[in-house]
């Protein structure tokens, strides 16, 4: 019953409008980007690239999205950054989710290229496709003050883009209300490509649910965690401080990079107290804002006088900063907010910018390389600059349109190529100075290798950067508080893999089904539209919110049975349709990748320094966790496919049969390129 009911579906190209029953989905599927990724199987070619009008972008609720247990949406299209316009998916808060089941809809599916700047409206029943011309250029705050305005309501929630998605930059993304955003993979170029600038939503309707007795009594249980059980430290975090004290301790305690690239290094200055990111926090901000119906309204508003206003939360504390070598508060926050305005993403951007500070640094390049300007470490004049000339697609930016990599082979003659990194998530060659066995770095599986596969984990090792923030609140000293958590992630691994210690960076025995654990709760977040950050993706952080209670919640939002098996059963089945159409997009689109070692590298040398040096990862476990994380989600270890026999077992036999007739050749001369770029790294 929590369930809209109905999928909408857009051509801007003819202007056609079309309403699905979700029913069509939900057996197999579920809700969320389970549902999207199907859509995007059935109607879009794996040939089609991230650009093209084919294309389709889709935003993906779930049954429990609107409710109290529920506030996210995701967004999923083919990537107009990775290599063969592989699938990426990307969530958003807020209040546009909510307000989309409030509309009448599960999921938005949006295709084709209007002829002009458009922006889709929708109101209950009523879908209009208007024009957008006179918001085209606008940045995402004046866009969003201009469309309420316009339909005199100021309760319609809006997605958007800026002037980065309008011109196509691969690392630009979708902005909704205040420091809501689906950052990663390029879905503002997708929308930019399409010529549509926003998506404007208004819903009246409401949900119902099905057993309310059996859906209060699971609100309690997760209250209860979230303000007087292990969760509550956590909380109190998220929401007093959004995690700017986090990022103070990553810096603190050696977990952050001085500098970008394979040499950078994980002391940090000394910081004085107004170069504090908590201290910031304490002096500018203003309130928490968040997520409809959550708790833990986790994101900082803030107000800094003489300069701007505006939000900031969970990673973008860490970006601008170290990897550029910034411990400016006031810049950080002045970079922050124009990326926000022009609908980009902060990580990306962090990326590029050390890249080529790092450049100058080696003499690789001069100031005339970017238009006169000096790529100096922590100048606020390069860092500035960088951001308005890729969001505007003018001088030395017009070569990042395509990303860091393309741009690698331009600028200098190609000498910075290997130092380039475009990666799914990040734009900066992140090194993790607490190493041991990991399933996504060097000897990575060849199911990661190939289609650029991502395996959604959260390593334990941020427990570093919070268990003094946490030791107040337990009353208990910084290394008590460290056991206690640690003991935490012992219990998960133990009732997940039956070995206590699987957790352990250089643990080999349980690590893939450790992995493949913390992933089950991260996708079946996605699926039912919770939000994963008070999960059991987090054990370390006290989070104890698992795929049982999800499952449980949505039984009694939907009335539909939902067992915690066949939960489980449909994260693998969206794992496989996801990973297999990956498969057929780079055997049909045919680019090889053209990553350079510089991710690589970064990683396989031993830590240089700080606490944690002399780390390195252990590639003979990694190869053997690796093998075996293959093998729980039905791909074969040697050839990195999925077989017939996992894609039958969850209904997916027309896939087994594509994969068969499209043939591994252009499978084989990636991972070819995938062995040399190893190679080249030194592996």
């Amino acid at each position: 019953m929590s369930r809209a009911g109905k999928i909408l579906k857009v051509d801007l190209t003819d202007g056609s409008v079309e309403k699905i029953p979700t029913a069509r989905y939900t057996r197999d599927y579920i809700g969320g980007p389970a549902i999207g990724a199907r859509l995007i199987y059935e109607h879009v070619s794996p040939g089609v690239r991230g650009k093209d009008p084919e294309n389709m972008l889709t935003i993906n609720t779930g049954p429990l999205t609107g409710t109290l247990l529920g506030n996210k949406c995701n967004i999923m299209a083919k990537s107009a950054k990775m290599t063969n316009s592989t699938l990426v998916t990307a969530g958003m808060g807020g209040q546009l989710p909510s307000e989309i089941k409030f509309a009448g809809y599960d999921n938005i599916a949006i295709t084709g290229k209007a002829d002009g700047p458009v922006y889709l409206f929708i109101e209950n029943e009523e879908v209009a496709i208007r024009d957008a011309k006179h918001l085209w250029g606008l940045d995402t705050e004046e866009v969003q003050v201009r469309i309420k305005k316009e339909l005199k309501d100021p309760d319609v929630q809006i997605a958007c883009i800026g002037p980065g998605g309008e011109n196509g930059f691969v690392g630009s993304c979708i902005i909704h209300d205040i420091q809501n955003s689906a950052s990663q993979g390029g879905h503002g170029a997708v929308m930019g490509s399409k010529n549509l600038k926003a998506v404007a939503v208004r819903g009246t309707k409401g949900l119902k649910i099905a057993d309310r007795e059996a859906f209060l009594a699971l609100w309690q249980e997760y209250w209860e965690s979230l303000s007087t059980g292990r969760t509550r430290a956590y909380i109190k975090l998220v929401h007093e401080e959004s995690l700017s004290t986090h990022a103070d301790e990553y810096n603190l305690k050696g977990m952050a990079q001085w500098g970008y690239g394979p040499d950078a290094s994980f002391n940090v200055p000394q910081m004085k107290k107004e170069e504090l990111l908590g201290e910031f926090d304490r002096k500018y901000r203003v309130g928490s804002i968040g997520c409809a119906f959550c708790p833990a309204q986790c994101k900082a508003n803030y107000d800094v006088p003489g300069l701007t206003s505006g939000g900031a939360n969970c990673f973008v504390y860490l970006t601008m900063r170290t990897p550029v070598k910034n411990l400016d508060t006031r810049l950080w926050f002045k970079a922050l907010d124009k990326l926000q305005k022009y609908g980009i993403d902060i990580n990306e951007i962090t990326g590029i910018t050390g890249w080529l500070m790092l450049l100058y640094q080696e003499g690789i390049i001069t100031a005339a390389d970017t238009d006169g300007v000096a790529m100096e470490w922590g100048s606020e004049e390069a860092i500035m600059t960088v951001i308005d000339k890729i969001a505007k697609g003018e001088g030395f930016g017009r070569h990042f349109t395509d990303g860091i990599v393309p741009a690698a082979k331009t600028i200098a003659d190609g000498n910075g190529f290997f130092l380039a990194c475009q990666d799914r998530n990040f734009g900066i060659p992140l090194s993790l100075p607490e190493r041991g066995v990991t399933l996504s770095g060097p000897g990575a599986t060849k199911m990661v290798q190939l289609a650029t596969e991502f395996i959604w984990f959260h390593p334990p090792y941020d427990r570093h950067g919070g268990y003094d923030l946490f030791a107040p609140v337990f009353g208990l000293t910084g290394q008590e508080t460290l056991a206690l958590t640690d003991k935490w992630l012992s219990e998960f691994a133990e009732k997940r893999t039956g070995n206590p210690d699987a957790w352990k960076p250089e643990v080999v025995e349980g690590k893939a089904r450790y992995v493949a654990a913390t992933e089950n709760v991260i996708s079946s977040s996605d699926l039912a539209g919770n939000c994963d950050g008070p999960t059991a993706r987090t054990p370390h952080a006290g989070c104890i919110w698992d795929v049982e209670q999800i499952a449980a919640s949505i039984a009694a939002a939907t009335g539909d049975p939902c067992s915690t098996e066949k939960l489980l059963e449909t994260v693998q089945r969206r794992r496989l349709l996801e990973f297999s159409y990956n498969l057929l997009c780079e055997r049909m689109v045919g680019d090889l990748a053209e990553m350079s070692p510089a991710l690589m590298r970064t990683n396989i040398e031993p830590v240089p320094d700080g606490p944690f040096k002399g780390q390195a990862w252990d590639l003979e476990g990694s190869i053997q966790a690796g093998e075996e994380y293959c093998t729980l989600r039905g791909v074969d270890p040697d050839t990195g496919v999925p077989t017939r026999e996992a894609l039958e077992k969850v209904g997916l036999k027309d896939l087994a049969d594509k994969l068969e007739e499209s043939g591994g050749s252009a499978s084989d001369e990636v991972l070819k390129a995938s062995q040399d770029n190893l190679v080249r790294a030194g592996v």
